[in-house]
Parts: structure tokens; C-alpha cells; sequence
């Protein structure tokens, strides 16, 4: 099996085939399946669109060709995620269903035999992920956060203490980045 299409990225297109016939006896429809060099952090995307009809059509799968060349296109990322995204062509196509409920928890374990919550990924992103350009500082207790875009106000309320932040443009510096908290 020719596994990259040239000599430095995988054929996903060809993998695609393949993991269709193995996992899912060839019902996923013949979508595009493309490398998406905009992508930075997510590792997939599932496009679909709604029919007239309301049904759900799968329509094109992405893959993040920054995020996955950063890493060295390690194969078994490259299909881990090849599969999650057609797990959610699948789920669309068949049950017109979206999102990662039971249903796609339930087919990610049938094929991957791994029980867990296959909601996120955990590659390095650090390579590929948006530098902070601005840094929002409270004045009362010191605590701060990075921003990617320019935020929309100059200054906000700090829910932890209430107080004020204020907006500089710039990173957060090396000694304080410990301590933002991402989520």
C-alpha cells in the first residue's frame, strides 16, 4: 500500500477508500478529502449542509496541513483523525446526526476499541498556534490573559476579583504564561 501521496504527505484520499470499506462497508459517499493549509490547531473538520429536506449531506473532509506536517505527518495521527472525521460523515449520512453524542461515541469505540471521550485531540500545536498579540492585565490582583485578535473593548472586569483589566499589545510574559488559564 502507497501510503504518502508524494514524498511527504500522506494519500489521505487513498486512506480515505480504504478505512471506508473496512469500517463503515463503503456507506460513507465519495467526498473530497483534502489537506487544508488555513487550519492551524484543529487537527479535522466534517463539512456537511443540509437538503431541502432537512437531511444532513456530508460534503468535504478537512485536515490541517500545518498542524500534521509540524509533527511530522505521523501516520497514526493522520488516520486517528481521518476517522473521527468520517465518523461524523457517517453519523450525517445515515442518521442525520451531528456533534459528538452518544451515537459517535459509541462508533469511535467499535472501531478504535478505545473507551474514552474522542471529542478533542491532544497534538503539539505549539508549533502552528497563533502567537498572543495582546495581553489583558488585572490592576488588582495582577492575574493575566492573552489575546490573538485585538479585543473589542479596551477594558474588562476580571471575574475572579472584579477588577479592572486593561489591554496592552503584546505577549504575556515568559514568567506569567503558567499561570492563564486556557479553557
Amino acid at each position: 500500500m502507497r501510503i504518502f501521496a508524494d514524498e511527504s504527505r500522506p494519500n489521505i484520499t487513498r486512506m480515505f477508500g480504504e478505512l471506508n470499506e473496512l469500517h463503515f462497508n463503503s456507506e460513507i459517499p465519495a467526498i473530497p478529502v483534502v489537506w487544508n493549509s488555513r487550519m492551524t490547531t484543529t487537527a479535522g473538520y466534517c463539512r456537511y449542509r443540509r437538503c431541502s429536506i432537512g437531511n444532513l449531506t456530508p460534503y468535504k473532509i478537512d485536515l490541517s496541513l500545518r498542524l500534521f506536517e509540524s509533527n511530522g505527518f505521523q501516520i497514526e495521527e493522520v488516520k486517528a483523525t481521518l476517522i473521527h472525521e468520517m465518523v461524523h460523515a457517517y453519523l450525517a449520512h445515515k442518521h442525520n446526526v451531528r456533534g459528538h453524542g452518544p451515537m459517535f461515541q459509541r462508533e469511535m469505540t467499535r472501531i478504535t476499541g478505545i473507551r474514552k471521550n474522542h471529542r478533542c485531540h491532544n497534538y503539539d500545536t505549539s508549533a502552528v498556534a497563533r502567537k498572543v498579540r495582546y495581553t489583558a492585565v488585572c490592576v488588582k490582583c495582577g492575574y493575566t490573559y492573552g489575546y490573538k485578535r485585538k479585543p473589542k473593548y479596551s477594558s474588562y472586569i476580571h471575574r475572579g476579583c472584579d477588577g479592572k483589566m486593561t489591554i496592552k499589545a503584546g505577549d504575556v510574559p515568559t514568567e506569567e504564561k503558567s499561570r492563564i488559564k486556557i479553557f
